[in-house]
């Protein structure tokens, strides 16, 4: 019974967590765009930040629900390493990285430009932002996927990392 209900439970998690990460995926990689090529560009960084506020918020209330679940079975770290690195990634940019954006923002009210002083730091933090969103996508894809389709397997023969 534990074993239909573990593979049961992979399945799930694994389509709730690419679902996740397909989310993030859309709104990162799609409407973001699509509003800075539509709105002007202060009111689209606007925009896109209170998805990106919206988003990690969702996302970081699933990977702590996912890591309770799975801590509760008492899984040992290696069977949810790429959730626990998602997760410390997830913390490191709603409660970092994006706060410091935000700062240098409100120290220009009338928008950050290339001229602006703190222009640089801004741009090198955006860039730590993108490439921390994309590992945790992949993350989220690749441990997703592999609950899936390892799922269907005997728990003896998974080896999920």
């Amino acid at each position: 019974m534990r074993q239909i209900t573990r593979n049961k439970l992979d399945k799930i998690t694994g389509l709730i967590v690419f679902s996740v990460a397909m989310f993030w995926l859309v709104v990162g990689y799609f409407v973001v765009p699509i509003l800075f090529s539509s709105l002007p560009s202060k009111l689209a960084g606007e925009t896109a930040g209170t998805l990106f506020e919206f988003s990690s918020l969702m996302l970081l209330v699933v990977l702590i629900m996912l890591t309770g679940l799975y801590v509760g079975l008492d899984l040992s770290i290696r069977h949810i390493k790429s959730l626990l690195m998602a997760l410390l990634l997830v913390c490191i940019l709603r409660f970092w990285v994006a706060p410091w954006m935000v700062e240098i923002k409100q120290a220009y009210p009338k928008g950050l430009t290339p001229v602006s002083p703190d222009w640089g730091l801004f741009s090198s933090l955006h860039g730590v932002y993108q490439l921390l969103y994309l590992v945790v996508i992949l993350l989220l894809f690749i441990w997703g996927l592999r609950l899936i389709f390892l799922s269907s397997r005997p728990l003896h023969e998974r080896e999920v990392k």
